[in-house]
């Protein structure tokens, strides 16, 4: 028997990915691979395009350099942007980034599975910084 990998009553839309468009999307994925850089684009996407300083982003569990090294990490992939007034910098979330992140996030309620959370995840303390 042929298993065909469509299920005929979906909609499935196929799409080509070039090699630089495969790059780009490996390393969005690679940068919102980090549970801090995660929080801080969840965090921006909460404020609905608003900024927000970079020293009053204080609540993912890291010293405030990591936070603006992560910031900058997120910058540089164009999730975020910024803006310096005198030494302040202010971040918000990239245009289109909001809604390309909450599609991403979106689950159906019927039919996500149930991912169990990591025994001691809470307990582990600040990841150290990457790169």
């Amino acid at each position: 028997m042929s298993h065909d990998a469509t299920d005929p009553g979906e909609n499935v839309e196929c799409f080509q990915l070039s090699a630089a468009d495969a790059v780009w999307w490996a390393d969005v994925f690679k940068t919102l691979g980090d549970p801090v850089r995660l929080q801080l684009l969840v965090h921006l996407a909460a404020l609905k395009g608003a900024e927000v300083a970079a020293h009053d982003i204080c609540d993912v569990g890291v010293a405030q350099s990591t936070v603006s090294h992560h910031l900058k990490r997120l910058r540089c992939m164009g999730l975020v942007e910024n803006r310096r007034e005198g030494r302040i910098v202010y971040y918000r979330m990239g245009a289109g980034v909001r809604s390309a992140l909450m599609q991403i996030l979106q689950r159906d309620q019927v039919d996500a599975p149930v991912i169990p959370s990591m025994p001691g995840a809470q307990d582990s303390g600040p990841l150290p910084p990457r790169c």
